[in-house]
C-alpha cells in the first residue's frame, strides 16, 4: 500500500477564487477516503486585495497538525506567490501561469523565483480560463484540473465536487466552473510531461467513513444548539463571528433567542441576566472583546451566575492581527479581573474536541453557578477537518441547575453554605425563592456584608466548588509508549497539541525516547497528573503560540522545575516540524 502525506497551497489575490479552490480540493479528497486539513489565511479587511493562502494537507494516516513547509505551491497570483516560495519545499512543485495576460516585468514572475531542484510546471490558466468561460474568473478551477490530472485523480468525482460546491448558483456558473476544471485537465494531459513522483493512483484506503467536513465554530454552534443553549448575545468580532452567524439562523429554531448587542460589554452583561433568569447562555469573542467582558466576568463568580465565554485568540495586543492565530489570552483567561476570582477555563485540543468543550462548558457552568471560559485561537476556529460525527450529549449534561427543595425554601438562603460549596438555586419566580443578588461581598441570604469572617467563608465556597470541577474533567491526554520514563516529555495546551503529539510519534518512530501531556482543562488545572508526568521525564519542553510563555510560565509554578520554552508568533498553527526539530536539539 503506498501512503500519501501531503500539504498543497494555493496562492492569490482575494476576489481570486483562492479560498473557495482549497475548500473544494478538501472536500473532494475527503470524499475519497483521504484524511485531511485545512488552514485558510487572508487579509483583515472586508474588501481586502491582499495575499490570500489556502492551506491543505492531505493523508492516508491520521493528521494531528496541519502541516509546515507545502509540497505543492499553485500560483494564481505571481506577486503574492513569490512571497509564499519560502514555505515551498526545496524538491516541492510549483504550477504556475505560463501566458500571463501581460508580460510580467523583470522579477516578477514567479518561476524566476523557484529553486533549482524545485519542478515547475507552466499552465496557460489565463488563456484556459478564457476559453472555458469567456474571463479570467476560472483560473482556480483550471488550476484545480491541472492539479487532478498531474496527480492521476478521479476526474468525474472532482467535477461532482465542484457540482456540489456551486449547486446553488445558476446553471451558468456551474457550467463555467465545470468547464474551466475541463480545460486545465485536458490541456494538462495532453501538453505536460510529468516529472515528479506525485500520484494518488493506486491507493488503498480503509473502509470509507461518514464523516464530517467541519470547522470548529461550526461545532461550538452546533454543540451549543445540542447542549440546550436558550440565549446567545455578542457583538461581530474575528475569528468568532461565524458562532453567531450560525446561531442566528439556527437558535431560534430551537426556541432560544439571539441578540446582536452594540458592544461586547452589553453582550456579558445579557449573558449574565440569563443565566441569572434560569437560561443557558453564551457569548463569543475574541481578545480586545474579552478585555471589555472582564468588567463583567467578576459578576459571574461573585453573584454565582452561569455564564460561558467563546473566547477564539488571535495575535494581539489590542486589536493586533484580526486574521493570525495566537495563544496569547491564557493569562487574561485565568487571571483576568478584580479580587480572588476562580472561574473555569477549557482549551480544546483539535477540532473535534470543539463539541465536548462547549458541551461541557455549558453543563459547568450551570452546575458550578460560575463563569466558564473556552479559549478557541483563529486556527481552530476555522481550520476544516474531516471527523467522526460527535455524539450527542447525554442527557445528565442537559439539565445541571441543583434545585432547591421544600425544606431549603422555609428559609431560603441562595448562598447557602455547603460540603462542595454549590449552593441550591433557585430560579427567579419559584415560590418561595425570593432572593438578594448583587456583586458586593455577602452573607448567605445574599445582602452585602463586608466583614472579615463573611468574606473569608465566602471566598472560601467559591473556591471549594472551584477545586470540585476536576472530578468532572476529561483526563489529560498521554501518549502511550510502553515505558515509564522518558527522556524528553512534551507538555502542551490548546491547538498546539495536535503538532506536540505529532512530533512526539514522529521522534519515537528515529529512536527518541519522548511522550506527551495536554489536558482540556486549564483552569483548574489537573496539577498531580502534571507532576506525575514531568516525575517521569528528564527534559521538559513546552511549545506554545505566545512570546513570553504565559502557559510555560504556569507549569513551571507547579513543577518548581526549570523547563525548555519554544515560542512562536508567527501567525500560523504550531508546526509539529518545529517541535520534532526541538525536541532533536535537546
Amino acid at each position: 500500500m503506498k501512503d500519501i502525506n501531503m500539504v498543497i497551497e494555493i496562492c492569490g489575490s482575494a476576489g481570486e477564487g483562492t479560498i473557495s479552490a482549497g475548500e473544494i480540493l478538501s472536500r473532494f479528497m475527503s470524499s475519497q477516503g483521504f484524511e485531511i486539513m485545512s488552514f485558510d489565511s487572508y487579509p483583515a479587511e472586508i474588501r481586502g486585495f491582499g495575499k490570500c493562502v489556502a492551506h491543505t494537507r492531505i493523508s492516508s494516516d491520521l493528521i494531528y497538525s496541519s502541516g509546515k513547509l507545502a509540497d505543492v505551491l499553485i500560483a494564481l497570483n505571481d506577486n503574492h506567490a513569490i512571497s509564499q516560495l519560502p514555505s515551498l519545499k526545496e524538491n516541492g512543485m510549483l504550477i504556475y501561469d505560463s501566458q500571463p495576460p501581460k508580460p510580467h516585468k523583470e522579477d516578477k514572475s514567479v518561476v524566476g523565483w523557484a529553486k533549482p531542484g524545485m519542478i515547475s510546471y507552466g499552465i496557460p490558466l489565463n488563456m484556459l480560463a478564457h476559453k472555458a468561460a469567456g474571463n479570467s474568473r476560472g483560473m482556480n478551477m483550471v488550476a484545480l484540473g491541472a492539479l487532478a490530472a498531474l496527480f492521476h485523480v478521479n476526474k468525474q468525482g472532482f467535477t461532482d465536487s465542484i457540482k456540489t460546491r456551486y449547486s446553488k448558483k445558476k446553471q451558468i456558473v456551474i457550467d463555467s466552473n465545470v468547464n474551466s476544471f475541463l480545460e486545465g485537465y485536458n490541456w494538462t494531459k495532453e501538453n505536460i510531461k510529468k516529472t515528479d513522483s506525485y500520484s494518488f493512483e493506486g491507493i488503498k484506503l480503509p473502509q470509507k467513513k461518514e464523516k464530517l467536513i467541519i470547522t470548529g465554530n461550526q461545532l461550538v454552534a452546533q454543540a451549543a444548539l445540542d447542549a440546550n443553549l436558550a440565549f446567545y448575545a455578542g457583538y461581530p468580532i474575528t475569528p468568532a463571528t461565524k458562532i453567531m452567524e450560525i446561531l442566528s439562523k439556527e437558535l431560534p429554531k430551537h426556541g432560544g433567542t439571539l441578540l446582536q448587542t452594540e458592544d461586547e460589554i452589553a453582550a456579558i452583561g445579557a449573558v449574565i441576566g440569563a443565566g441569572y433568569g434560569g437560561k443557558r447562555a453564551m457569548t463569543a469573542t475574541s481578545g480586545p472583546g474579552f478585555a471589555l467582558m472582564t468588567e463583567f466576568t467578576g459578576l459571574s463568580v461573585m453573584a454565582e451566575v452561569p455564564a460561558v465565554i467563546i473566547n477564539s485568540q488571535r495575535a494581539g495586543p489590542s486589536t493586533g492581527m484580526p486574521t493570525k492565530t495566537e495563544q496569547s489570552d491564557f493569562n487574561s483567561a485565568i487571571f483576568g479581573g478584580t479580587g480572588d476570582c476562580p472561574r473555569i477555563v477549557l482549551a480544546p485540543t483539535d477540532t473535534k474536541s470543539c463539541y465536548e468543550a462547549t458541551v461541557l462548558a455549558l453543563y459547568l457552568a450551570e452546575k458550578y453557578q460560575t463563569l466558564v471560559v473556552v479559549l478557541l485561537d483563529f486556527f481552530l476556529s476555522n481550520s476544516i477537518k474531516n471527523i467522526e460525527i460527535p455524539q450527542k450529549p447525554s442527557p445528565e449534561y442537559l439539565k445541571a441547575n441543583i434545585a432547591p427543595n421544600i425544606d431549603d425554601l422555609k428559609d431560603y438562603q441562595r448562598y447557602k453554605l455547603t460540603e462542595n460549596g454549590i449552593s441550591p438555586r433557585a430560579i427567579p419566580g419559584t415560590p418561595g425563592g425570593i432572593f438578594f443578588s448583587t456583586g458586593l461581598e455577602h452573607n448567605e441570604y445574599g445582602r452585602p456584608d463586608y466583614s472579615q469572617s463573611c468574606h473569608l467563608k465566602m471566598t472560601q465556597k467559591r473556591f471549594k466548588k472551584f477545586n470540585c470541577v476536576l472530578s468532572e474533567a476529561p483526563k489529560p491526554e498521554i501518549s502511550v509508549t510502553g515505558k515509564s520514563e522518558f527522556d524528553i516529555g512534551v507538555i502542551s495546551w490548546g491547538s498546539s497539541a495536535g503538532a506536540a503529539h505529532e512530533a512526539v510519534m514522529s521522534a519515537q518512530k528515529q529512536g527518541i525516547n519522548a511522550s506527551s501531556f495536554s489536558s482540556m482543562m486549564i483552569s483548574p488545572f489537573p496539577e498531580k497528573a502534571l507532576i506525575e508526568f514531568s516525575n517521569k521525564c528528564e527534559k521538559i519542553l513546552i511549545p506554545e503560540l505566545n512570546f513570553s510563555g504565559q502557559f510555560a510560565k504556569f507549569a513551571t509554578s507547579i513543577l518548581k522545575r526549570p523547563v525548555e520554552k519554544l515560542n512562536f508568533i508567527t501567525g500560523r498553527p504550531m508546526a509539529s516540524e518545529d517541535i520534532l526539530q526541538k525536541i532533536r536539539d535537546m
